[in-house]
């Protein structure tokens, strides 16, 4: 399978690596968050409040949970995760409720 986050201009033939976390939906009980759910979250920078949505983790919290997912799977695994959970975080729909329908996104 092909990585989602695109081909080529890594400066490399090897291939980047696929994402290995998902985006859990809004107001899934914590019980129910598989392995990946839970590291979708650590890498994604929205909850350290960007943009629109609010701060639910503190910056250094934030930060120091990145450092240990890249010392354990590289900043490579990292940053596809990083660009994969901000995509499905950030996709037109929200954009659009954020922003409304009068935007550049039409």
């Amino acid at each position: 399978m092909a990585s989602p986050i695109g081909p080529g201009g890594n400066g490399s033939a090897r291939p980047l690596p696929n994402p290995n976390v998902v985006v859990a939906k809004s107001g899934t009980p914590p019980y129910e968050l598989s392995p990946e759910a839970i590291k979708g979250i650590l890498v994604n920078p929205i909850y350290a409040g960007i943009g629109p949505f609010p701060r639910t983790v503190e910056d250094e919290a934030w930060v120091r949970a990145g450092s240990k997912l890249i010392e354990e799977e590289g900043p490579e695994q990292f940053l596809v995760n990083l660009l994969y959970v901000l995509r499905e975080s950030l996709d037109e729909q929200l954009l659009r409720e954020i922003y409304g329908s009068g935007s550049d996104l039409d």
